[in-house]
């Protein structure tokens, strides 16, 4: 409980500061977090519905005691952390709409009560003895980013996807190194860190506004 802070590394980037491309979780409806089970060796992604006080679990390796044991409870431990965390920044007196709507997941619910986990069972899977687990993670992502939350009718090829990611990463590189830019030309706003980190607005950046970044395109 002594580490639930604003000023702690989570409270910082739920007040939308520490990472370079961020704003406030106050601004946004969905947050997505990629986690790593480290002695698992495997990504899986969650994702922060926060009208529907809800994490949803994408897990491209589902099956197995030990394995669901693993991924439950590195879930359990962020619906337990994230609403001390909301309430120890301010979240929620700058979200009103939550309780002023009577939002049936917030009635009747405290603040720091854990939230709600659901595991997403259709989720795309990857094979048996492959170890794509975080190109599956990074897909997740892209299709959340896009609002795909349904993914039970998505088929992913992975070799296709391995090959889209490298070249998009090469051409981003290049483009960068082309330009001469760096990572603090892309800020999204203020970055912050109250330990010694950067504090940069975005006017002061380089302006960006025509950086030929390539979109990604979704493959459905």
């Amino acid at each position: 409980m002594r580490s639930i802070s604003p000023d702690h590394d989570v409270g910082q980037c739920i007040r939308g500061f520490k990472l370079l491309a961020n704003i406030p979780w106050d601004k946004v409806d969905n947050v997505i977090i990629p986690v790593n089970i480290s002695e698992k060796f495997h990504w899986f992604l969650v994702v922060f519905r926060i009208k529907l006080r809800c994490l949803h679990v994408y897990d491209s390796m589902k099956g197995g005691a030990v394995h669901t044991k693993k991924v439950n409870e590195a879930v359990g431990k962020l619906a337990t952390m994230i609403p001390l965390f909301l309430t120890s920044t301010g979240f929620y007196g700058k979200r009103l709409d939550l309780y002023a709507n009577k939002l049936p997941k917030y009635v009747h619910k405290s603040q720091s009560d854990p939230l709600d986990i659901k595991h997403m069972m259709h989720a795309p899977q990857q094979e048996d003895i492959s170890n794509d687990c975080g190109l599956y993670t990074c897909l997740f992502a892209e299709y959340i980013s896009n609002d795909v939350f349904d993914m039970r009718s998505i088929d992913i090829d992975a070799k296709y996807h391995r090959q889209r990611y490298a070249t998009i990463l090469w051409h981003y590189g290049k483009t960068k190194n082309e330009d001469g830019a760096i990572s603090e030309s892309e800020v999204t706003g203020t970055v912050a860190s109250k330990f010694g980190g950067p504090r940069i607005a975005k006017e002061h950046v380089l302006d960006t506004t025509n950086y030929p970044t390539p979109r990604q395109q979704t493959r459905n």
